[in-house]
């Protein structure tokens, strides 16, 4: 069972992976066509005011303004700004188990102390619900704190359920807090219809703890993401991440690696104008 899980996992790694050099390589293009544009239109500005009975006489300030004005009328906004801003950030998405079976649900009972609401402890929610509040020192770097939830459940091996009771027979609540550190590798824009949209290309990486029937003590984890800014405060993101820690089945320990695949909206404070 462990075996198939595992090749499933493997199998899901690849294709988001690829899914998302897919998206970054996109949007990277779009962005390099972008500038292309920007700097052609620069280029013909130039050529122009260096014709007979052109612009020569002008002022040199009056004609740098002249193409600052001509480059604003392709690139209207400015970039996204980030140092010294808070980013608190809700996330939800798929967490695939390396011994168990992937969570694609969970239900807000799940959330310790929230099981005790009668009408709201059934309502369901992604495979993985999270948390993140970050701080950004500068446009590079930045330090981020997640609380995540999700459950572990094993459908595959009802007979060795049954017989080895790992998780007795029901769903079981995985809880996981982390630390990263973010780099922010790329920050590149794209066009979108008639706007500028600006987004990040970025690495994460730190370590956490994990608590669940079967795992009780420290983790690591990394992976990356891209993060596409909406606005002056807020910013939708898609991450993915590689957990890797300790678990006890039975008198066997293994490290597992599972992965995570979330979609997020975050939101900067102060908000700016």
């Amino acid at each position: 069972m462990a075996a198939l899980n595992r090749g499933g996992r493997r199998s899901a790694w690849w294709l988001a992976v690829g899914a998302f050099a897919a998206l970054s390589s996109g949007a990277v293009a779009r962005a390099a066509d972008s500038d292309d544009d920007d700097d052609a239109e620069e280029k013909a500005a130039k050529a122009e005011s260096g014709k007979p009975g052109g612009d020569a006489c002008i002022d040199e300030d009056v004609k740098a303004d002249l193409f600052a004005k001509r480059k604003q009328r392709t690139s209207r906004e400015r970039l996204f700004q980030q140092t010294n801003r808070h980013e608190l950030a809700l996330r939800f998405g798929y967490y695939e188990s390396d011994t168990f079976d992937g969570a694609y649900t969970t239900h807000l009972g799940d959330i310790p102390y929230v099981s005790r609401v009668p009408g709201v402890r059934s309502v369901p929610m992604t495979g993985l619900f999270a948390f993140s509040y970050g701080y950004h020192m500068t446009e590079d770097f930045a330090v981020e704190a997640t609380a995540g939830l999700t459950v572990l459940t094993s459908r595959g091996g009802p007979e060795l359920e049954r017989t080895f009771a790992v998780l007795q027979g029901k769903p079981r609540r995985q809880m996981m807090f982390d630390a990263d550190l973010v780099y922010s590798l790329a920050h590149a824009k794209m066009r979108f219809g008639g706007s500028i949209t600006h987004f990040d290309f970025y690495l994460a990486a730190g370590g956490g703890v994990v608590d669940s029937v079967v795992s009780s003590g420290i983790a690591g984890n990394g992976g990356f993401g891209l993060k596409f800014f909406l606005g002056r405060a807020f910013a939708f993101r898609l991450d993915l991440r590689d957990h890797v820690f300790k678990q006890q089945l039975l008198a066997e320990t293994l490290i597992v690696n599972d992965i995570s695949a979330t979609l997020g909206l975050s939101l900067f404070l102060p908000i700016r104008e």
